[in-house]
């Protein structure tokens, strides 16, 4: 039995004992001559045998137990039915017998055992919704918690980028019903006219009473080519006013302007409100503030302070219908919380149907060939807890979406969602969906672009790199002149292999995942093709080039020239960039849901920072002292990348400068 358990046993047993012994005592003292029963009842038929006492507190006890265990509405009436009954049975041994059962005093422990441990039952259930009030009341984030004083000052920094102010005053209405000036903004006045309009402020103080009196906004505008005004308005929140913002426009007083001014009235009496509350004693600071008519109000207070930051904190969701992007948060039961005036615009339902709509109805109207099977998705964005991201192509409404479905979590209870370094746990789904097929339209006429000036540069490299070839056959071209001859040819040579590589890259990045030709492929097969493919170059350069494959590997689905090239490419750059007399390794590793290879060599390395950067086209290494022939095209390990993702699997690299790399490929297995 835990500590906390026999605490609340103790405190059970305790309430009922002291009821029965107060009542006891009180009885033997006074009680009888209080309720006049000496007038019905005979002294001699009232006093108990010590051997009674134990029965009443048993009887105290038991009552006491029932009645912490089941609700009064249960427990009332089995007592009076119980006290009737046994007041037939006392009358009865009274009359024939002249034994006295104590019916009177049994029934006082009784009643009073019941309604004792049903006003302690009432005292707690106050107390914890007292705290979860203030608590819920006092959490909110780093921009909630700012004194009101500050947000003052922030605003009215607003209202001069705004308006022409002339002059802005805040005043907060004290405890005694005076105007205190908190916040006063003007906007670089000279100090001579300050001087001056100090005879003013009798006026402007009526003003603003008269605002405040009357609740309502006060404007006064002069009718002159400058258009100022004088608007005095009430700072009401909840129905409470708890000050006044006093502008003076000098010019060009829009009446647009009085709505920009009432809504920042609205802002600074929620925050007047707020910091009122929050400063207020907490409404359960003794035991009996449940009987308190003070902490009763105070407790609406609280209420209205919860009322006022979930209006604020709605804002966000109103906000959200502004975006070009169409969202929809679903609770993880399936039913839909929010969606935006996007969402409701591209799932084209009214308000009575959206209120039927959960989560699978709503990704239903989304389905393509590529999204066919929501239900996958989901059950993968609650397993991996990452995000699932999908293109959708609907090719009769010409028109692709970008749709992804996210996880979102949040801390545990008591902790501010802004919190960091804390544990998660899974809330909600967010779907997003965004309209590409402008992006789509102009990522495809610049890859056409692309490759049609591609494959123009093509043409004259060929005759460059062939009539060079020809040149250098000619055996009678002076020995200064085949030099050049033979670097014309090694570099349109290298251009061509360029053009090939970024022609691969651009069509890949083009076609969907189910263009490419799939079939069941071995990858030890594959492996040691390109082992052997390399054995050459490797050999040139004093590099053992080994291939180390795992026993009993089970084919996966891919095209085998794209992996084959793959592959290529990455014992290409390991042979390139690794000193003579070192090895290079390629190995395939079967996990659980992916094939890998690991091409590993004991080259240069690369530095951390530039990890992420090598996947990029065009982006290459800088090393001191590179030779020529070592430097590349920059396209290698973007073709490996993009080869890796339309076969659905991820590309790594681990390295450090001097002591070599390991580049690997993870594979989806069948």
């Amino acid at each position: 039995m835990t500590a906390t358990t026999t605490g609340k046993l103790l405190s059970q047993i305790a309430l009922p004992l002291a009821v029965t012994t107060v009542n006891i005592i009180l009885w033997d003292s006074a009680l009888y001559y209080i309720l006049f029963l000496h007038k019905f009842v005979p002294a001699g038929k009232v006093s108990v045998n010590w051997w009674f006492y134990p029965i009443f507190i048993l009887i105290g006890l038991g009552v006491g137990y029932f009645a912490n265990k089941y609700s009064i509405r249960y427990v009332l009436p089995i007592t009076l039915a119980g006290l009737v009954a046994f007041l037939g049975v006392n009358i009865f041994a009274l009359y024939y017998f002249g034994v006295n059962l104590y019916f009177m005093r049994i029934g006082f422990i009784a009643l009073a055992t019941v309604f004792a441990v049903h006003l302690r039952k009432i005292w707690r259930i106050d107390q914890e919704l007292t705290e979860s009030l203030v608590t819920l009341a006092t959490t909110g984030n780093r921009i909630e918690l700012k004194p009101a004083e500050i947000r003052v000052e922030l605003g009215l920094r607003l209202l001069e980028t705004v308006l022409p102010l002339s002059e802005a005053i805040v005043f907060r209405i004290d405890e005694d019903g005076n105007f205190r000036p908190l916040g006063r903004s003007r906007n670089g006045r000279p100090e001579s006219e300050l001087r001056l309009r100090q005879a003013e402020w009798r006026d402007t103080i009526a003003f603003c009473e008269r605002a405040f009196s009357e609740r309502r906004t006060i404007l006064h505008t002069d009718n002159n080519e400058s258009r100022s005004a004088r608007i005095a308005l009430p700072l009401v929140s909840e129905g409470i006013a708890v000050g006044v913002l006093f502008v003076r426009v000098h010019q060009n007083f829009e009446r647009a302007d009085q709505h920009l001014l009432e809504a920042f009235c609205d802002q600074l009496a929620r925050n007047f409100q707020r910091k009122e509350l929050q400063d207020k004693e907490l409404p359960n600071t003794f035991w009996w503030s449940f009987l308190s008519t003070n902490s009763a109000e105070n407790r609406i207070g609280t209420i209205s302070l919860i009322n006022s930051l979930i209006k604020e904190q709605s804002f966000g969701s109103v906000a959200s219908s502004y975006l070009k992007e169409a969202h929809a948060i679903a609770y993880l039961d399936g039913t839909i919380a929010y969606v935006n005036r996007q969402m409701r615009h591209l799932v084209d339902m009214g308000s009575a149907q959206l209120f039927d709509l959960d989560l699978f109805g709503l990704l239903t109207n989304f389905k393509t060939e590529s999204f066919s099977e929501p239900h996958l998705a989901i059950r993968r964005v609650l397993q991996t807890g990452e995000a699932y991201e999908n293109e959708l192509v609907f090719e009769d409404r010409n028109r692709i979406l970008a749709l992804q479905i996210s996880l979102v979590k949040v801390p545990s209870d008591n902790v501010s969602i802004h919190a960091t370094n804390v544990a998660l746990k899974p809330a909600c789904f967010l779907i997003t969906l965004s309209d590409i097929t402008a992006i789509k339209e102009n990522e495809k006429l610049r890859s056409d672009m692309t490759k049609l000036m591609s494959h123009e540069l093509r043409t004259p490299v060929t005759s460059i790199k062939g009539f060079a070839e020809l040149l250098l056959m000619d055996e009678s071209i002076a020995a200064e002149n085949r030099e050049f001859v033979e670097i014309i040819a090694n570099e349109s040579q290298r251009l061509s292999k360029m053009l090939s590589t970024f022609l691969s890259v651009s069509n890949l990045e083009q076609s969907d995942k189910q263009e490419v030709t799939k079939s069941a492929v071995k990858l030890d097969t594959v492996v040691t093709d390109v082992v052997n493919e390399f054995q050459e170059t490797a050999k040139k350069k004093r590099i053992r080039l080994v291939g180390k494959n795992a026993s009993n590997l089970p084919p996966i689905a891919a095209d085998n020239g794209l992996i084959r090239r793959a592959l290529a490419n990455l014992v290409d750059n390991a042979i390139r960039y690794s000193p003579e007399r070192t090895q290079v390794m390629i190995s395939t590793i079967l996990e659980a849901d992916f094939l890998r290879v690991v091409v590993e060599d004991r080259g240069y390395g690369i530095d951390r920072s530039e990890h992420e950067k090598i996947w990029q086209k065009f982006y290459r290494v800088a090393r001191d002292g590179q030779d020529k022939e070592e430097e590349s095209t920059g396209l290698g390990l973007a073709l490996v990348k993009e080869v890796a993702e339309q076969h659905g699997g991820t590309v790594s690299v681990e390295s450090e400068v001097g002591t070599g790399s390991k580049f690997s490929i993870a594979l989806p297995r069948l």
